[in-house]
């Protein structure tokens, strides 16, 4: 599972290529992107196969984009941290999405390999930092009972920080959980949150941080312009970044190579056959991961690259079989507190910086819970005379009717 996650968050990472850029030195492709608003989608075919569903709800959430990236494990790392707290219909529905029942201990696995393998400085001159970082969090208010097994679980098994907040301090609370995601993300992302509802009860967070050179640095020249064809077949002019490479992949949707980092994760860019619009799913990743050969020279070019993403994810999750979880009423999070917990809301912020020296990204996703507000109650004791009915509700017939006085 772990190959597939990585090769998946490079594949989608690389996506990048294939979008407008703009004119200008490092900052060809500066172009923000943020404040998507909620929309209705399609319902979306989920599987066992976690990659796919990822690429599905990448394609519901950036349709009308021109430039995204999604970070599928940061996402998949925030719904674990949820699955170890879901019980019945919710957990089964988690487990689903995420292709397993037990991300925990993929989680628990994952981290250790992180920490162990990636996050690299490589001590060049205290500048060349090579790291891939990963940070989980659960922020509580302090007023509410939060099951110390959870909390147990998820620190174990995510690394994950767990903090206890007065939720009722909500300009205390917002800034001290964007400092942490201002940290994480070494200030790519300052901020994940502006404002809550008041019966947030917990916040759970994941962010990613990715920076590292090139195996060795890409060639360019500044002052020479080449076209990069847009989506309605026009042209514009930029600086593209040229590199002899290793690895080349090709099924029938699309071509692609691969070239390394010093950290030792991979970037992946991949070419559409068909000109125009596409979406990701119709490259078929899976089959190109798996076509993989060494058997030619490859030489590759790409623009820089600068922008950033926010995707609000929680229709697009409702959509691809989790809507239970946006439920008061069917969410079952009840590993997590005996309070009604249930899924508010869900945004992800991604922020990509590339160029010929090397690559800085990173991702943060958030998800609100919030509690069920207390019913009013309503009591019928039938402690005096009184009637009832047999009643056929379907057919609104009332197949006896009686009334008592003494029972």
């Amino acid at each position: 599972m772990k190959e597939r996650i990585i090769s998946a968050v490079a594949a989608i990472l690389a996506l990048a290529l294939t979008v407008g850029c703009s004119e200008n030195g490092v900052n060809d492709a500066d172009i923000i992107i943020g404040g998507a608003e909620h929309t209705a989608l399609s319902p979306i075919e989920v599987t066992s196969d976690n990659v796919q569903n990822s690429i599905r709800v990448f394609d519901a959430v950036t349709a009308d984009k021109k430039n995204s990236m999604f970070s599928p494990l940061s996402l998949n790392m925030a719904l674990g941290l949820l699955a170890e707290g879901a019980e019945g219909g919710s957990k089964e529905a988690l487990n689903r999405y995420l292709g397993t029942d037990d991300y925990g201990a993929f989680a628990e696995s994952y981290m250790k390999v992180v920490k162990e393998k990636y996050d690299v400085n490589s001590g060049l001159d205290g500048e060349n930092k090579n790291v891939f970082e990963l940070a989980n969090s659960f922020w509580a208010d302090k007023n509410t009972a939060f099951k110390e097994e959870y909390k147990s679980d998820i620190t174990r098994k995510f690394g994950a920080e767990v903090r206890n907040l007065d939720f009722g301090d909500k300009n205390g609370t917002i800034k001290e959980i964007n400092g942490w995601v201002k940290e994480k993300t070494r200030k790519m992302i300052p901020s994940i949150i502006a404002d809550y509802p008041d019966d947030l009860k917990a916040v759970l967070i994941n962010t990613i941080y990715f920076e590292s050179r090139w195996n060795d640095e890409w060639n360019i020249d500044k002052n020479s312009k080449e076209t990069f064809t847009l989506l309605d077949g026009s042209v514009k002019e930029l600086p593209l970044m040229r590199k002899h490479v290793s690895g080349y992949y090709e099924n029938d949707a699309a071509t692609a190579f691969r070239y390394g980092y010093r950290n030792g994760l991979d970037f992946i860019g991949i070419l559409p056959k068909q000109t125009g619009d596409f979406t990701i799913e119709s490259l078929d990743i899976p089959s190109l991961l798996e076509n993989e050969t060494f058997d030619y020279d490859v030489y590759a070019k790409m623009p820089r690259l600068k922008f950033e993403t926010s995707l609000p994810l929680s229709d697009a999750l409702s959509e691809a079989g989790l809507s239970e979880l946006f439920n008061a009423d069917n969410a079952d999070l009840s590993g997590i507190s005996d309070d009604v917990l249930y899924v508010t809301d869900v945004l992800q912020k991604t922020s990509l910086e590339l160029d010929e020296y090397g690559t800085r990204a990173a991702a943060v996703t958030e998800f609100l819970v919030g509690a069920a507000l207390p019913r009013e109650e309503r009591h019928v004791d039938l402690d005096r005379p009184f009637a009832f009915m047999i009643y056929d509700r379907e057919e609104k017939q009332i197949v006896f009717l009686g009334k008592v006085t003494e029972p």
